[in-house]
């Protein structure tokens, strides 16, 4: 039971973590793009409505990440991990769900490599609280 406890505080953990950095990035690059280019930024486009949005994506696709991290790489411990498929399994999970959602093409060109540097963050913060 203690077990499983541990891997749902991880999971929710990673979650969070990304849900926050997500929200984070998006408003500070709608805030850049409000001041260089305002007239880019259509209704329903500010920076202040678009980062709940992009957290909540941010924290979905770090709780499937982490899931999928813990199934799919479930021999391995973290300090074992490669993180060229780390970066995978981030690209993968962040650029899945727009494609699961309908949402534009073009989501996956900004959440793919957002993905992917979560999840090597991820790896590497696990990676230095392990030692």
């Amino acid at each position: 039971m203690n077990k499983i406890l541990r891997n749902l505080r991880g999971v929710l953990g990673i979650g969070l973590t990304w849900g926050i950095v997500w929200a984070a990035v998006t408003i500070s690059v709608g805030m850049i793009i409000g001041v260089v280019d305002p007239d880019s930024i259509d209704p329903g486009e500010e920076p202040i409505v678009l980062g709940p949005m992009v957290g909540l994506v941010g924290f979905i696709s770090g709780l499937v990440f982490s899931g999928l991290l813990s199934i799919a790489e479930r021999r391995k411990t973290i300090i074992e991990l490669s993180l060229s498929r780390v970066a995978m399994w981030g690209i993968l999970v962040s650029a899945a769900l727009p494609l699961l959602t309908g949402k534009d093409i073009r989501m996956m060109l900004f959440l793919g490599p957002l993905g992917a540097v979560s999840a090597l963050a991820s790896v590497a913060i696990a990676r230095r609280w392990a030692s």
